[in-house]
């Protein structure tokens, strides 16, 4: 089961409208200052979420490196951070922290390979 989502920040425009899937799936990350590894708790076509403790800022340029279930292709990609969450938001231990960024530069192929992964793929949360 997909979920697809539309919200709408306080001008009116839309944050995402690709579905997004969650996964464990390892990601290396590098910054302008440090390189690290974390995990992903969803991904689409548009960007993924890094479960992480790195303090990260909205608007930071950060690379992605990733690789997905039963495809040979290796994901390594620019990105920005389009928001982020600190540990423990909801106050009840039950949240991540970590940031989630926007794909800058996904190919038509890229895409092909996450569609594909995404449609055979339930997802383990849905995001309102």
């Amino acid at each position: 089961m997909s979920s697809v989502t539309n919200h709408r920040t306080a001008s009116g425009s839309e944050r995402r409208d690709t579905s997004r899937q969650g996964f464990d799936i390892q990601v290396g990350v590098a910054t302008d200052h440090r390189l690290f590894v974390g995990l992903t708790a969803n991904i689409s076509t548009g960007g993924l979420f890094i479960a992480t403790d790195e303090p990260f800022k909205k608007g930071d340029k950060v690379e992605v490196r990733f690789s997905i279930p039963g495809a040979n292709h290796v994901f390594h990609k620019q990105a920005i951070v389009c928001w982020t969450r600190p540990f423990d938001a909801d106050g009840q231990g039950r949240t991540k922290a970590g940031a989630g960024v926007r794909f800058e530069d996904l190919s038509d192929e890229e895409t092909r390979i996450l569609d594909a992964f995404l449609k055979v793929h339930d997802a383990i949360f849905y995001d309102v």
